[in-house]
């Protein structure tokens, strides 16, 4: 795994850093000089629209950047997956002034293993609710959805961390929490290989440093809970060999609005935009998917993928994602002044088999038996994963045997769907823990908006 971006690209990442380095501190979404951006196909627009996204952006991933945490720990090079390597408490600090009373938070650092089997160290969260003081609390894996693809993009660098629709609400509810960040996220030994089975293993080895960090306070089982690219992550996991046996103390997951199948739901986009059937926000949303999509299939097949859909304005553009360390809405924002035509070199050739490739290879309900429960989660309303994808997974999954729900949550979009049905979700999680049976059957239920 390419653990080093190419020279070009740290040459002008640094000439960014250095002339437009407001904080010290600050490891993302830096200012682009004019005549850098100009020369990769973005004008005075589409710099107008990264500054104003560079601002959401700090606003989340703040400017205070701890570099000497987030340093790769010097008894890395002599751990193994699971180990726990930092711990950094953060009772004190005003990053969880918005935390439910009596709860505590760390971040920690810890070792995962590459799709290759290779070491890797990666950050991330814990935190415990206020019984963790007195006795063991039930533990809860997080995966996150998109951030960015930079080291400065890491959720446990949020300026607030408890402005979250999802783990906190398991907090509040007494459990437990670990939130990986992804390996490439905050420590950048690596790159982050966004959307492929790496995340899986960086849940699955968080939970085991989680443990060695509070052995006294945290369960044996556990259950996955993700959103988003983490809900993809979920699925992953379920399917992950390290989770069929019973020692691994996992009870199921919850995958909610998850990416499950890359090159299907990337063709399905462009198949709507060749009928003319997606409506301008539908056309928005796709188009700020491809930076990271791009950059992921870029670091998954170095030096092997040169996006064959695209235009060379837009590969021009997608580079200044690594000059700028871009996180999630600046990244998004290469694209916001950009129509079809500008993205792709034709709609009737959209063949990339390289992507078929990465979805052959990463994606889940292929065939791998799922050993726990699984509860699919999707708001009917969703534009940015379509409901229709989970659907196809769900169905695929299913007859090859797996055990899974699936709810749909009518007039409920990509976002407001993890938060309107944290009451099923932290039922579900209830459930397992209590040892309740899911059921023999593959069941699917819709929730009205009245029901909510």
């Amino acid at each position: 795994m390419a653990r080093y971006a190419g020279s070009k690209i740290v040459l002008l990442a640094t000439m960014a850093m250095g002339l437009g380095f407001a904080n010290s501190q600050q490891a993302s979404n830096f200012d682009v000089p004019t005549q850098v951006a100009e020369s990769h196909s973005c004008d005075a627009v589409c710099q107008q629209i990264i500054a104003q996204m560079n601002v959401l952006d700090l606003g989340t991933f703040g400017t205070n950047f701890d570099f000497n945490f987030y340093a790769t720990a010097a008894n890395f090079f002599e751990s193994k997956p699971g180990d726990l390597l930092k711990v950094l408490p953060l009772s004190n600090s005003s990053v969880i002034s918005n935390a439910p009373e009596g709860v505590t938070a760390y971040k920690f650092q810890y070792t995962s293993a590459a799709l290759d089997g290779t070491l890797v160290p990666v950050t991330g969260l814990i935190a415990l609710p206020p019984a963790a003081n007195d006795s063991r609390s039930n533990l809860v894996a997080f995966a996150h959805g998109t951030t960015g693809l930079y080291r400065g993009c890491a959720p446990s660098t949020y300026t607030r961390l408890f402005n979250d629709d999802g783990w906190p609400r398991a907090v509040a509810a007494g459990y437990a929490v670990v939130v990986s960040d992804f390996a490439g996220l905050g420590n950048n030994y690596t790159e982050h290989l966004y959307l492929s089975k790496a995340q899986a293993n960086d849940v699955y080895y968080s939970v085991l440093a989680a443990q060695k960090a509070f052995p006294q306070q945290l369960s044996h089982k556990w259950v996955s809970l993700g959103h988003s690219q983490g809900g993809g992550v979920t699925w992953q996991l379920s399917e992950h060999k390290l989770v069929q046996d019973v020692s691994s103390g996992y009870l199921g997951g919850v995958a909610v609005a998850p990416p499950t199948k890359l090159s299907d739901q990337f063709q399905s986009a462009l198949r709507n935009l060749q009928s003319n059937a997606s409506t301008a926000d539908q056309i928005q949303t796709f188009l700020t998917t491809i930076p990271p999509t791009t950059l992921g299939l870029q670091r998954y097949f170095p030096g092997d993928y040169d996006a064959p859909l695209l235009t060379e304005k837009v590969k021009q553009r997608i580079e200044l994602a690594g000059i700028g360390q871009l996180c999630l809405y600046a990244l998004g924002g290469l694209m916001l002044d950009l129509t079809p035509n500008d993205v792709f070199l034709s709609l009737s050739n959209t063949e990339d088999s390289q992507m078929q490739k990465f979805q052959a290879l990463n994606s889940p309900a292929q065939g791998d038996p799922a050993g726990k429960p699984l509860l699919v989660i999707h708001g009917s309303s969703d534009i940015l994963v379509s409901p229709e994808s989970s659907k196809a997974s769900f169905d695929a999954s299913c007859g090859y045997g797996n055990i899974l729900h699936r709810t749909v949550y009518e007039g409920r979009d990509h976002g407001s769907v993890l938060r309107d049905s944290s009451t099923e979700w932290i039922q579900f999680i209830a459930d397992r823990f209590a040892g309740k049976d899911f059921g023999s059957t593959c069941t699917e239920s819709v929730v009205g908006g009245t029901e909510l």
